[in-house]
């Protein structure tokens, strides 16, 4: 699988995940939105372990381990998001939508940086020995981009949880 496959893929899960967004905004297309959300997530699962599969047989990496942290996180995010969803109440909600933003965005600034720190993991920069871990300018202003976004969705989705829960 191409990384421009891959990238295709993913670009498909986000549309989904913003159409599911759109649809649990509304009761009437709650049940849409949450299909969306699941058509989502699994696209980007199964890509994924495709990768992981693809990644282990290339360069003859440990795919059961690869697989066994795939699992671990998705074990522990459900447990925590089944969790916190058995124990919130409806009046509640609103907070819990602000801090699941704020961890968003706390991601979004989370990868970036790592991808500054670390380029060639991320398949940038690196390849020319006279620059070893450059950055394309493309690159640099899409994580620009993703480090304000993402700081800004952190910051306000903090600011409103804290108005929000009072």
């Amino acid at each position: 699988m191409s990384m421009n496959v891959v990238t295709l893929l993913y670009l498909v899960a986000s549309v989904c995940f913003i159409q599911a967004l759109k649809g649990l905004s509304n009761p009437k297309t709650a049940r849409t939105g949450n299909l969306f959300g699941m058509i989502g997530m699994a696209i980007a699962m199964l890509t994924t372990i495709a990768l992981i599969v693809k990644e282990a047989a290339l360069l003859g990496s440990n795919l059961a381990l690869g697989l066994g942290l795939l699992f671990a996180a998705l074990v522990i995010g459900g447990a925590i998001g089944a969790f916190v969803a058995a124990r919130v109440e409806m009046t509640k909600m609103p907070e819990l939508v602000a801090a699941m933003h704020s961890l968003i965005g706390l991601a979004a600034v989370c990868i970036a940086y790592a991808v500054v720190c670390e380029p060639a993991a991320f398949g940038l920069g690196g390849e020319a020995a006279e620059y070893p871990g450059f950055l394309p300018y493309g690159n640099r202003i899409e994580l620009f981009i993703g480090t304000f976004v993402g700081a800004i969705t952190f910051s306000g989705s903090v600011i409103a949880f804290g108005k929000l829960s009072g």
